[in-house]
């Protein structure tokens, strides 16, 4: 009792000094899967993880390409981005596979895929021969860089050399079909869209290519429900790549409803959002606060073949969208989640005076096996100091954890005589 008096009274005194507890040590997480044989297949519920898993743990050889080429395997626009977004720490490897799908398979090659390698792994590269070889290589087949590509490679390439920065630039802005899809969606942005828009389109005869389609959605992107409206008008001719595209315009306040008719679309006629245009969606989301939306689209890529990272689901977690994320990430068979990821969403939660649902994580900890520690219990202490409850943070250190068998540390009473 004399113990807890003389606590408070010392916590009262230095309470204008509290900050951020930057003794908490922060986990980086990660994991590496091993086999017993480099050809040894796991029963995975995602095929494109399959063949990620395959081209990931072998030397690229024959026998990597004859796996590749399973018919239980096939290959579509959405899985080779998957599986290149998952090899960036991989270059070699990923130069291989993107080289295998341009020449050796049967899907079509496309502005995305040789943008997401470009962006994602080659311009990082030193010296950078494949870089220039992979834009001729673009510039031939007629493909275009997008332009967030653009402008990511146009940043680094400028802090190095002002010729290779020059080089990209005129690489870039040297098409003459930007020139027309940049007319035609100034001229839609211009008007309300009617039957006497799509006559006018009709009689431009538009080369309505996919990088053509994403271009004018791109100039749309400030209105995008008149981009919606044009991707209705090209109909049939929308791929999975422009789908995609849409996509990416539509994630806005102001066209969600839109976003979601899109994705409903989209399954019904046999495609899939890209793991590409979920991680941009996603960060548009955070950005613009749609955190119901962010939590949304992740669960619905849990349960589809593409499934986000640890890292995804760690992200919402600092959001505090904790135990809905968490259960719908160990759902899909995910081992549970660690102790490290359990301490982030506790930290959150109690750096922010939601502490019911602090204890919530507290009691998923135990039923997951993880231990309630001298960190987690500091952390709550931490947050009730920080939201003026002092006896209740004294009661946590002197009663709760005492009865939990969990002694205060050095950093308990650090947080609270600081």
């Amino acid at each position: 009792m004399y113990r807890a008096k003389a606590v408070l009274s010392s916590l009262r005194n230095a309470y204008s000094k509290i900050s951020n507890p930057s003794y908490l040590s922060r986990v980086q997480l990660g994991f590496s899967p091993s086999f017993d044989s480099p050809w040894q297949f796991r029963s995975f519920t995602s095929k494109p993880e399959c063949m990620l898993q395959l081209v990931l743990e072998n030397d690229w050889s024959k026998q990597v390409v004859e796996g590749l080429q399973k018919p239980e395997t096939p290959l579509t626009h959405e899985t080779a981005i998957y599986v290149l977004r998952k090899l960036a720490k991989h270059p070699e490897k990923a130069y291989s596979f993107l080289n295998w799908v341009i020449r050796e398979s049967d899907l079509p090659p496309s502005s995305p895929l040789y943008s997401t390698m470009l962006r994602m792994i080659l311009v990082q590269q030193r010296p950078m021969k494949r870089f220039w070889m992979t834009l001729t290589n673009m510039k031939r087949g007629e493909f275009c860089l997008d332009e967030e590509t653009y402008k990511t490679i146009y940043t680094l390439l400028n802090r190095e050399s002002y010729k290779d920065a020059t080089a990209l630039d005129r690489f870039y802005k040297d098409n003459a079909m930007f020139v027309v899809a940049d007319k035609v969606s100034a001229s839609v942005s211009e008007k309300d869209w009617s039957c006497e828009v799509e006559r006018e389109l009709e009689r431009m005869k538009l080369p309505l290519s996919d990088d053509f389609v994403i271009r004018v959605l791109k100039g749309l992107k400030e209105d995008p429900l008149k981009a919606l409206s044009f991707l209705r008008w090209v109909g049939d001719k929308n791929s999975t790549v422009t789908y995609n595209a849409a996509l990416r315009v539509l994630a806005s306040p102001c066209s969600v409803a839109q976003f979601w008719s899109v994705v409903d679309e989209m399954k019904r006629a046999g495609h899939e959002v890209d793991f590409d245009t979920y991680v941009k969606v996603s960060r548009q989301f955070q950005m613009s606060r749609m955190m119901v939306e962010a939590v949304k689209l992740y669960e619905f890529m849990m349960d589809g073949q593409f499934k986000p990272s640890l890292e995804d689901c760690t992200l919402l977690l600092k959001f505090g969208f904790g135990l809905s994320v968490s259960r719908k990430y160990e759902s899909t068979g995910k081992k549970p989640l660690s102790k490290a990821v359990y301490d982030g969403m506790h930290r959150f939660l109690t750096s922010v005076a939601r502490f019911d649902e602090a204890e919530e994580v507290m009691k998923a900890m135990r039923s997951d096996g993880c231990e309630v520690d001298n960190i987690t219990y500091s952390q709550l202490v931490f947050g009730l100091c920080k939201a003026k409850r002092l006896e209740e943070a004294c009661g946590v250190v002197l009663d709760q954890m005492e009865a939990d068998g969990c002694l205060p540390d050095v950093k308990t009473w650090t947080v609270l005589n600081f």
